[in-house]
């Protein structure tokens, strides 16, 4: 057996906690990402958090090990999209891959300033209608199952809050239009297409939908499954097919851990306290911590709203990331939230 691979058994069994800002390309499923990152870095505990569309690329972050138990702490993050849109299509699916239900013409006098206009105005909260197809459960089913069935069936709006709304281009020749958006958890890009279509009084379609940011995760820093699939080969000495057909378990070596980021440092928004190694050790068995027993605090700036709002990262003296608690401003106590290191 290659030297290279004697010390890959070494490191089998070490724990990988953290996350990878993964690059999705178009065309695959979230789900699918995610089962190619569990192969690539031999990791079984693997999930995600903000599910892409299929046809839609960008940020996507990864959740390894314990990390995955912190998925939730994200789904909250603001995320910034840059998208494409088609003037004078309307589909069944809000997109260019959908069924063609109309084909409008586009004004001739149609100006950039008309689009900016209408974009403009859905900045801020408003109420929004998910498309049909769309994976929100209604009774119990999917949106895109009563689609598929050409069952129809009532849907609530949801409550959105559009930050930055702005044109990136106006493509008049094949009738196109790229802006940026930056919005709350929950908002369908889609629909902005369909509502700005309505708007010009040409209907519109999605045609292409990069997400360029979730939360501290930038497609400036992401990485692709190739850059992670080749730092594997590097570590263990297998190449790319065997790395995806063989089984393993553990991180494979130092440029595969270089990928993975600390879980903390993804966590935005949220306060933190430092706690006294006496009550690192109380809050690791679940007491309560009184406020005035943090050695150090740092404010929560998530907002009010939000069902985070509340939550604060522990760390212990030695700047070690201990957990999360919460804070009960009444009773000025903090409560065990999720403890990933004891």
């Amino acid at each position: 057996m290659p030297e290279a691979n004697i010390i890959n058994t070494e490191r089998m069994h070490e724990t990988v906690n953290g996350f990878i800002n993964l690059l999705k390309p178009a065309g695959m499923t979230s789900h699918d990402a995610v089962n190619s990152v569990r192969r690539i870095i031999g990791t079984k505990k693997v999930g995600h958090t903000g599910t892409l569309d299929p046809m839609a690329s960008g940020v996507l972050p990864i959740c390894i090990g314990p990390a995955t138990r912190a998925a939730e702490y994200l789904e909250a993050d603001v995320k910034s999209y840059r998208c494409e849109l088609q003037l004078g299509t309307v589909t069944d699916t809000g997109d260019i891959w959908g069924n063609v239900l109309e084909r409008r013409p586009v004004p001739d006098d149609l100006t950039e300033e008309d689009v900016r206009t209408a974009l403009e105005s859905m900045r801020g909260e408003q109420s929004q209608y998910p498309p049909m197809y769309s994976a929100i459960r209604v009774n119990g089913k999917r949106l895109y199952e009563y689609a598929r069935k050409g069952e129809e069936v009532k849907v609530e709006p949801r409550r959105i809050f559009i930050y930055d709304i702005k044109v990136a281009g106006v493509f008049y020749e094949p009738g196109r239009v790229m802006f940026d958006v930056t919005c709350s958890k929950g908002t369908y890009v889609r629909t902005i297409c369909t509502d700005l279509g309505n708007a010009l009084g040409c209907g519109a379609a999605m045609s292409c939908l990069i997400r360029t940011g979730s939360g501290r995760f930038d497609i400036s820093d992401s990485v692709t499954l190739e850059e992670l699939r080749e730092a594997a080969c590097r570590d263990s000495g297998l190449s790319g097919d065997e790395i995806m057909a063989t089984r393993r378990e553990g991180v494979s070596g130092g440029a595969v851990s270089e990928m993975i980021m600390p879980m903390d440092r993804m966590l935005s928004g949220f306060g933190s306290i430092v706690l006294s190694d006496p009550e690192k050790m109380k809050y690791c068995n679940g007491g309560k911590i009184a406020f005035r027993n943090a050695l150090r605090k740092a404010d929560n700036t998530i907002g009010e709203g939000n069902r985070f709002s509340d939550l604060y990262l522990v760390y212990g003296e030695d700047g070690g990331f201990v957990g999360t608690a919460v804070a009960d401003a009444g009773k000025r106590i903090y409560t065990v939230g999720k403890v990933f290191v004891r």
